[in-house]
């Protein structure tokens, strides 16, 4: 019987969809059906449109669409987020595998489905590893930089589409240096059908934003087109869609290509693991639940590898799409499920319909899809509030332009990882003086009426202590007692913040007491975690500072102090007084709460604690 709860828990840790189907509401159902049909209609035209951003055929972006969002029903934890293809993760696709050689439109299609089954495995790697933690690695501000850059990038290349001016090629400065220079080809048909499809939709999406606005803008031109004729005025078309559902097939290996498809491979996961991520935590934060960030590991894995079976590309979730389900009123995952359906019998029996869909509406479909990837708002309150941060995004931006989105999702990786580093480099130090009337410390920066304690330098490090700003807080620390007045006798160092002490931390602070023994000061710890004090002993700097120099708490350090250097420092700055009050008054308390015997015994220890505060008062009086 145990066996089997733990087989039924182990089986929920995996597919959360045990755990919240048996709760599923009747009522939902409904709800789940509308946000599901609204979805795909909102789904197909972006799918096709970013299939096409992808350099694949209209009907992988479709094909993508029916796999991974079914996957993610049984895997994954966020009940708004909905998988499938993306802008941002279509040009990164295309931006890995434009660089080779390929020799044909299916070679390509395969290393396609390659990547995205890389992308599956290196996320159920990441999965077996626990790595959902490194989430919290990425900087917002280079978040908010990446997908700005990406935002003008993708709108870049569907200029040339717009337009109707071929040839177009390369970075984000490439196209545009090139459409500036060829802009007397423009097509004025297409361009005309581009405006006109922008101009529906942003006027769709103002004044009513849940109707399916894409969809309409494509059946009408698709319509229009009809009417018209193939290739009208020079208008590209999409062409014919296969129809069916894919085939499951493991797409070959081209050997020489496969370091190539490797790198991009990682860039996609970080890109499409970081995106999702952000938005399954902002959905389950308004809607009051909780996503597991590994479990979402799992979840991508199966979803990119179900997309690389069925001879589509990798997948990420989609802001626009999580949105608009979001506003649809999704209570589950099933709403994905739901719409991977639609998009399945319009795949099946309705595929030729869209064979005259014009590439100028693919563009505008695309170029209004991504303008809230354009973060300009987070630039300007970056910009007016951490100006560090803001060049930190413009950098992530700029990486993107000029360099491409491949390499502009490593310079992002880079950026985070430096802010990480550079954080964690510098001490940070408090500056500890005595709570007014309480034998308690806490930061004179924060509490200016706080009294510090003539002849002994009080700081607590408020972060942890390792090889990257170890010598960082040894320099600190030397500052601080050069500019101690009256000079310091005594160094008290509160480490609580430091569990795991590395050898450069534990060699700084032998270092630190040396230096400080020169200068006749006493170096005294306090709160130090047993991991630590461990490392010291085997070290020997325990031995070196002292044993009777090690406290459990900055209290008995500071006591300790006042009864020895500090000796002559008791008159101003004594703390027996404030400790004896200290315990008066919670006796007191307690008396004052009970009843009987108990508090005539606590009524006699008042008493005797109020000789001995009298007692103290006379000695201090004495002393002075």
């Amino acid at each position: 019987m145990r066996q089997e709860d733990t087989f039924s828990e182990r089986l929920r840790n995996y597919l959360p969809i045990i755990s919240w189907i048996p709760g599923y509401e009747k009522q939902w159902f409904r709800t789940d059906l509308i946000a599901g049909a609204t979805l795909a209609a909102f789904t197909i035209p972006e799918a096709i449109a970013y299939a096409e951003l992808a350099g694949m055929p209209a009907q992988a972006g479709l094909y993508a669409s029916i796999a991974a969002p079914i996957l993610y029903l049984f895997f994954g934890t966020s009940r708004q987020l909905v998988v499938g293809p993306t802008s941002a993760v279509s040009i990164l696709v295309a931006s890995a595998l434009g660089t080779l050689a390929v020799e044909s439109a299916a070679q390509y299609a395969a290393l396609a489905a390659l990547t995205a089954i890389l992308v599956g495995i290196i996320a159920l790697v990441a999965y077996s590893l626990r790595l959902g933690v490194l989430m919290n690695f990425i900087s917002e501000s280079v978040l908010v930089g990446f997908s700005s850059g990406a935002a003008l990038y993708i709108a870049g290349s569907q200029l040339g589409k717009l337009f109707g001016i071929h040839g177009a090629q390369g970075q984000f400065l490439e196209r545009i240096s090139y459409l500036f220079h060829h802009i007397d080809q423009t097509n004025i048909y297409a361009l005309a059908f581009g405006i006109a499809g922008i101009a529906v939709l942003l006027a769709g999406e103002h004044w009513a934003p849940r109707m399916p606005w894409a969809m309409i803008t494509v059946l009408g031109s698709i319509g229009v087109m009809s009417v018209l004729g193939p290739r009208a005025q020079g208008i590209d078309v999409v062409g014919a869609i296969p129809g069916g559902l894919p085939n499951f097939s493991i797409p070959p290996v081209f050997l020489p290509d496969v370091r190539e498809v490797i790198r991009g491979a990682v860039a996609i996961f970080f890109l499409a693991y970081v995106e999702g991520m952000s938005m399954a935590r902002a959905f389950a934060s308004k809607n009051g639940y909780s996503v597991n960030p590994n479990q979402e590991l799992l979840a991508l894995g199966f979803a990119s590898i179900g997309a690389g079976l069925t001879q589509s590309y990798p997948v990420a979730g989609s802001f626009s799409r999580s949105a608009l389900n979001d506003q649809s009123g999704a209570k589950t995952q099933l709403a994905g499920g739901v719409s991977a359906i639609i998009i399945a019998i319009v795949v099946l029996l309705f595929a030729g319909l869209f064979s005259k869909l014009p590439e100028p509406i693919l563009a505008a479909v695309v170029i209004v899809a991504i303008k809230g990837l354009f973060k300009w708002k987070q630039l300007v309150n970056l910009f007016e509030l951490r100006t560090p941060e803001f060049w930190t995004a413009l950098g992530a931006m700029v990486g993107v332009l000029s360099l491409g989105i491949l390499d502009g999702v490593m310079i992002g990786a880079l950026l985070s990882l430096f802010l990480v580093i550079a954080r964690t480099s510098q001490s940070h130090i408090s500056v500890l003086g005595r709570v007014p009337g309480q034998p308690q410390f806490s930061s004179i920066q924060e509490n200016p009426e706080n009294i510090a304690i003539p002849g002994i330098l009080l700081i607590r490090a408020d972060s942890g202590i390792f090889y990257a700003n170890a010598d960082s807080y040894r320099k600190q620390i030397i500052s601080l007692i050069q500019e101690a007045e009256p000079p310091a006798q005594s160094v008290v160092f509160d480490m609580e913040m430091t569990r795991d002490l590395d050898l450069a931390g534990a060699h700084m602070l032998g270092e630190l007491h040396e230096e400080l023994e020169q200068m006749g000061i006493c170096l005294r710890l306090s709160r130090v975690q047993l991991p630590a004090r461990s490392l010291l002993d085997r070290l020997g700097i325990t031995e070196k500072i002292g044993e009777e120099n090690f406290h459990p708490r900055t209290l008995f350090a500071v006591a300790h102090y006042l009864s020895q250097e500090g000796l002559s420092r008791r008159v101003s700055a004594d703390i027996l007084p404030d400790m004896v009050k200290c315990v008066h008054d919670m006796v007191c308390d307690r008396a004052d709460r009970v009843g009987g015997e108990e508090r005539d015994h606590l009524e006699n220890i008042r008493r005797e604690f109020e000789t001995i505060i009298e007692e103290l008062s006379k000695i201090s009086k004495k002393e002075s």
